[in-house]
Formats: structure tokens, C-alpha cells, sequence
């Protein structure tokens, strides 16, 4: 400005905006474009964050902030993104849910944990759970229950049963669930 450099503005900025050489500006015009040069920043961020894994809303929020980004320009890359269709709670959720309940078994307490942590609304992590059924869970946790009783050389069965469901509530699956394969794997092991 002025024949001199003032600040670096990113390609896309310019495009935006339609800036070209000589044109004059105002304070204002000057704040508008360093705003736009901040939220193409910030939305270049997001995008390498989201090149990893899809991330909640909350998520995005937070690694910006840690990186030093306004509120306001924050708000305005999330805008953004989700036009794109980039940051969406809801499609998280659910893919987050199918993911895990296909990889290692976990129950729906700790799915709901889990997104909780992720910054994920209660309403929207209760709808993406509630796609769960009760019989896909539980196969799941028997096939996991069934793998580590075998595995559990301990000869008490009072010790095995306590590892056991140990086991289980901390993959997240409810008492009542554990309870019954308990009893299941008990009755299958005494003797006839």
C-alpha cells in the first residue's frame, strides 16, 4: 500500500474479493480483506484437520482456538465448512457409531462417552444411537466376552466372572447385558 507491503493475501482472498493493483481502499475495505485473509487461514487449518478423520463441530472449534483464531473468524470458517457440507454433527455421529461398533466391540455407553467427548449434542449423539439395536450390541459382546473367558487361564470361576464383567463395563456394554452372558458362559462351562 502505498508503495510499500502491508500485509500477504492469500490467491483465493483476491479472487474473492476482486482486488487488482491501484485500487484504493478505505480503513474498512483494509479490515474486510484482513478478515477474509484470517478465515481462508483458518479454513486451510480445518481442511488439513479434516484430511486425518471427520471431526464434530466442537472439535474444529477447539483445535482453532488453540491455534489463535478469533471467535468471529472461527464462526465464519465454520459457516463455511458446513455449506460445504464439511462439518456436519449429525453425519459424524452416525459414522462414528458404524465405525465402532464394526472395529473392536464396544457398547453404546461407551459410544455415547466417546462422542460426548468429541463435543457432540446430546440429541444428536442420542439419534445417532438410537440405530443401535439391542441384539447387534450383544452379539458383539458376546463374541468378545467369549474370546477373553477362554483366554482368562484362572481356574476360580468367581475370579474369571469378575474379570469378565469388568471387562465388559468398561467396553461400555450395560449390566443387563453383562449379566446375562455371564450366565450364559457359566452354564456353558459346568459340568454336565
Amino acid at each position: 500500500m502505498n508503495g510499500k507491503f502491508a500485509l500477504g493475501v492469500d490467491e483465493s482472498v483476491i479472487a474473492d474479493l476482486g482486488l487488482h493493483v491501484g485500487q484504493q481502499m478505505t480503513e474498512d475495505e483494509l479490515q474486510r480483506i484482513v478478515h477474509a485473509e484470517l478465515v481462508a487461514k483458518a479454513k486451510a487449518r480445518a481442511l488439513r484437520l479434516l484430511e486425518y478423520r471427520a471431526r464434530s463441530r466442537a472439535e474444529i472449534v477447539q483445535r482453532l482456538r488453540t491455534a489463535g483464531f478469533a471467535d468471529d473468524i472461527i464462526e465464519d470458517t465454520l459457516k463455511r465448512l458446513e455449506d460445504l457440507g464439511l462439518i456436519d454433527d449429525a453425519q459424524f455421529a452416525r459414522s462414528w457409531v458404524k465405525h465402532r461398533l464394526t472395529g473392536k466391540a464396544v457398547g453404546k455407553a461407551r459410544i455415547k462417552w466417546e462422542l460426548r467427548q468429541k463435543g457432540v449434542p446430546t440429541d444428536v449423539l442420542e439419534e445417532a444411537l438410537s440405530a443401535v439395536d439391542a441384539d447387534t450390541e450383544y452379539e458383539s459382546a458376546v463374541d468378545a466376552a467369549r474370546r477373553r473367558w477362554r483366554k482368562d487361564g484362572s481356574l476360580d470361576e468367581r475370579t474369571k466372572r469378575r474379570r469378565l464383567a469388568s471387562f465388559l463395563r468398561r467396553q461400555g456394554f450395560e449390566w443387563e447385558v453383562v449379566t446375562r452372558i455371564l450366565n450364559e458362559l457359566t452354564a456353558e462351562t459346568e459340568p454336565q
